[in-house]
């Protein structure tokens, strides 16, 4: 069931037109830096959007101009990692064709941290998440007792009533998507 729910919505993402897609991302980065949990954080942890997904990039340059912290993923020996970064130019293309940050070592301070921005390809109004199969975002965050606003980020029709969850996977606190701020309140 995970696997063709997967398909189905990369397939639903692809099909966005560039412009609609652009103007829902630029519609759910701002609502993202709305948030109160954006606003106090000194430092953040943001995927690098890859493909259909929504385009970070924004984002992560509005945070380094915020003065904030920016944090972004690296998987290393099947282990993720958080490396700080201090321009889109700390990044380079993975062997997967994926944007990472430069260097090896996890280096963020737990301190600063007040938001996760958690990439998945569908989500519930229960805080379930449906990632991509790695179980990487659970993994660290279970091993990392990180508190920080885990936040979504999502098109409208990757939010469904149930999507399908394990005892060990890590729920989210809130989902935004280009026209909803769904919070989650029974975790």
């Amino acid at each position: 069931m995970k696997k063709e729910l997967r398909k189905e919505i990369i397939k639903k993402r692809d099909k966005l037109d560039y412009i609609e897609k652009a103007i829902k991302d630029k519609k759910i980065i701002q609502k993202l830096k709305d948030t109160k949990a954006y606003k106090e954080a000194k430092g953040i942890f943001v995927y690098i959007g890859f493909g259909s997904e929504i385009n970070t990039k924004i984002l992560i340059e509005d945070a380094l101009k915020d003065g904030k912290e920016v944090y972004v993923p690296k998987v290393i020996k099947k282990e993720m990692v958080f490396i700080k970064i201090n321009s889109l130019e700390n990044l380079v293309t993975s062997s997967y064709g994926i944007l990472e940050p430069i260097g090896d070592k996890s280096n963020f301070n737990v301190d600063n941290l007040g938001l996760i921005v958690m990439p998945g390809l569908a989500f519930d109004k229960q805080g379930n998440r449906l990632g991509y199969g790695g179980g990487y975002y659970d993994k660290f965050l279970s091993s990392n007792k990180i508190d920080a606003k885990k936040i979504a980020l999502a098109y409208d029709f990757q939010v469904l009533d149930k999507v399908p969850s394990e005892e060990h996977d890590i729920k989210i606190d809130s989902i935004i998507t280009e026209d909803k701020e769904i919070e989650i309140s029974n975790k």
